[in-house]
């Protein structure tokens, strides 16, 4: 897609550019040596696993000061609504402590990280903040677009006393496959078990066809077959499950509620350009992909699949009480179609880099945990710069708000 047909988002582009460059005016040199990478392929390192080791700036290492500096930050990627779920994602991490006292060093609240990829306002550079069961990645190119993806949270239990993070993701997508009639649960229920965890799990990039793992490495008692990992597999050409354009107009407005709920996990204005994008599409040419028990506390899967949209969100683990929870583009993560965009109109579109793979257990570029927990980046050594600069970009019109898209009929999208 060009720049031509994106709606551009300079409000939250340079809010961003604004809070990053704060937030490195105020580290030490020390700091910013750990949170400051060059603008390149090791962006596309993620993970939400949990790790006693892990790249980046750890919230722990900030003053007071700091800390509210990188919420700033956070909250500039985020709506309010997103930005209270990744702070009760990290909050669960103090009941996973106390549930799990053996694994109290492994589930560390203060060590979520983030990294700033180049320096802010340049014509690309981007930034990640990410720890267990959150993995927030963002692009930003020529101070006006914005790639929000892979965008990831997670909680473990899945709700806790008055905290459930993740509540709306899973009761949108029971109303949704319980409100099909049986024909279209034969289309939309792949399999009666679920993947031990996402199908495409943390590629870097995502390929034509994408298979679970077999098994999560903590539950090693729930193992899928080779079969079950094709049925269950992502197939980009090809999507699995129910087509939306079968939909009545009350499924139709669930499907419209499940994506919208993941849309305003960003700022509204993110929100709006990427609902625009796929309302241009066209809702119906979705497909909806379910497996395993469709009542809750069963193991269950959903899965939302478009050319530009893949929705995975698994409860599988711990018989149903361990959410994981992704938005990825197919076109665009990690700012691919953005950057492509940028390349034709500044510069000779350069080769596609070459990714270096290390390891298979959690797919190509997963984050490999070893024997004492740290991980170790499946896509080559980071490099790192100490040159986090900021230059501010002038602004252009904004994309309309989340609020404005509202398909006729279609309810859940305001």
């Amino acid at each position: 897609m060009d720049h031509g047909e994106r709606l551009a988002v300079p409000v939250t582009a340079e809010r961003m550019t604004r809070a990053a460059s704060a937030l490195l005016a105020a580290l030490s040199a020390g700091q910013k040596e750990q949170v400051c990478l060059a603008f390149g392929e090791e962006r596309r390192s993620w993970s939400f696993l949990p790790a006693l080791e892990r790249d980046g700036l750890p919230v722990g290492a900030l003053d007071a000061r700091q800390r509210r500096l990188a919420h700033e930050l956070i909250l500039a990627g985020t709506s309010l609504p997103g930005y209270a779920k990744v702070v009760s994602v990290m909050a669960m991490e103090h009941v996973l402590r106390a549930l799990r006292p053996e694994l109290a060093d492994l589930f560390e609240p203060e060590r979520y990280c983030f990294k700033v990829f180049g320096s802010p306002g340049e014509r690309a550079w981007g930034w990640q903040f990410a720890g267990h069961h959150v993995s927030l990645n963002f692009t930003v190119a020529d101070g006006r677009f914005v790639s929000p993806t892979p965008c990831m949270l997670g909680s473990q239990p899945a709700s806790y006393g008055m905290l459930a993070p993740l509540a709306e993701d899973e009761e949108i997508g029971f109303r949704l496959v319980n409100s099909l009639d049986a024909a279209q649960r034969r289309a939309a229920i792949i399999h009666h078990r679920p993947p031990p965890d996402l199908a495409a799990r943390m590629v870097p990039r995502l390929g034509e066809t994408e298979r679970p793992d077999p098994v999560f490495a903590p539950e090693p008692d729930y193992v899928i077959s080779d079969e079950e990992r094709d049925i269950l597999s992502y197939v980009r050409s090809s999507p699995k499950g129910v087509l939306a354009a079968g939909f009545s107009q009350p499924q139709l407005d669930s499907l419209a509620a499940l994506v919208g709920m993941f849309a305003r996990r960003l700022p509204d204005e993110v929100a709006g350009a990427q609902l625009h994008t796929l309302e241009q599409a066209g809702f119906d040419g979705l497909t909806f992909a379910w497996a395993g028990g469709t009542r809750p506390g069963e193991r269950h899967y959903y899965r939302v699949q478009g050319p530009t949209l893949l929705i995975e969100h698994d409860n599988t683990q711990n018989n149903g009480n361990h959410i994981h929870s992704a938005w990825r583009n197919p076109a665009d993560d990690f700012g691919d179609d953005v950057l492509g965009a940028h390349y034709r109109l500044h510069h000779a579109l350069p080769p596609a880099p070459r990714v270096t793979v290390l390891g298979s257990g959690l797919g190509r570029g997963a984050l490999q945990l070893d024997a004492r927990g740290r991980h170790h980046e499946g896509t080559g050594r980071q490099e790192r710069s100490t040159s986090c600069g900021a230059k501010n970009r002038a602004s252009v019109t904004q994309a309309p708000p989340a609020s404005r898209l509202v398909r006729p009929g279609v309810a859940g999208t305001t």
